[in-house]
């Protein structure tokens, strides 16, 4: 089989089955976190959002996002004390259940108990489960090994009414690494080789799909999968995706600092 066979075949799978099973994993792990002025029908509040990734390293359940996430929450928490913070359905102070953050790296572990995990994980498939790796830290990924990762971008929000809110996902199943260190992955699209495997068609790009730092980035290893980071950023100039590596967390959701 030349080359050019091998790319078509490889399409064909991507927008089949497989694609849509590569592509949607990730969504099972993920929620929507956003924050913003407490709903009133008299005054539209400015929402913010993120995505959290549902882990249990082993030593329980934990919500990973970014930090910079998280410090978009205590600026708008500075103006106001009348600020609400959610994930998915459930309502917490990130501050109090704050575990640990590091804005180089761009991590902040949230401490769940079972209640809200479980509350979490009730409501429909996406977001349905806390993701528990076959052993921890997870192997160090290698350049040309390709991720899904997935999230709620702001685009796809949509205010139903004053006091109700809906999240559109998107994740892609199969995003080649073109550079890896301890503490961040890049990955560069070829968007030559992209299909659509399911789902709506949304007319927008990377620059409007501010909102899915925090969604996880997992590999599949053949007989399982392995949680490997969390997105972080989006470059436009490069057409490249930035993953804060999951390698800097421990069990119990300390962060491991870089070299100063």
């Amino acid at each position: 089989m030349d080359d050019q066979a091998k790319i078509s075949k490889a399409k064909e799978l991507a927008a089949g089955a497989l694609g849509e099973k590569l592509a949607k994993f990730p969504l099972l792990f993920s929620k929507p976190a956003f924050f913003c002025r407490r709903p009133s029908k008299t005054r539209k509040g400015r929402i913010r959002n993120g995505s959290v990734t549902l882990v249990d390293l082993g030593a329980g359940p934990r919500a990973i996002t970014c930090q910079h996430v998280i410090a978009r929450y205590r600026r708008m928490r500075k103006c106001s004390n009348k600020i609400l913070f959610q994930i998915g359905h459930v309502e917490l102070d990130p501050l109090a259940q704050l575990i640990d953050e590091d804005s180089r790296i761009d991590l902040a572990t949230i401490r769940l108990t079972p209640d809200q995990a479980k509350t979490l994980t009730s409501d429909g498939e996406i977001g349905s489960c806390v993701f528990k790796p076959k052993a921890w830290p997870s192997p160090l990924l290698m350049k040309g090994e390709f991720v899904a990762f997935g999230g709620f971008p702001g685009a796809l929000r949509t205010a139903v009414s004053f006091d109700e809110i809906e999240f559109g996902s998107w994740s892609c199943g199969a995003s080649e690494i073109s550079s890896v260190s301890e503490y961040q992955l890049i990955s560069a699209f070829d968007r030559e080789y992209w299909v659509k495997s399911f789902g709506a068609e949304h007319r927008m790009d990377f620059t409007a799909l501010g909102g899915m730092s925090g969604g996880p980035a997992f590999i599949y290893r053949g007989l399982y999968w392995d949680f490997v980071g969390v997105v972080r950023a989006y470059n436009a100039n490069y057409d490249t995706i930035f993953f804060s590596s999951s390698r800097a967390l421990h069990a119990d959701g300390t962060i491991e600092r870089p070299p100063v």
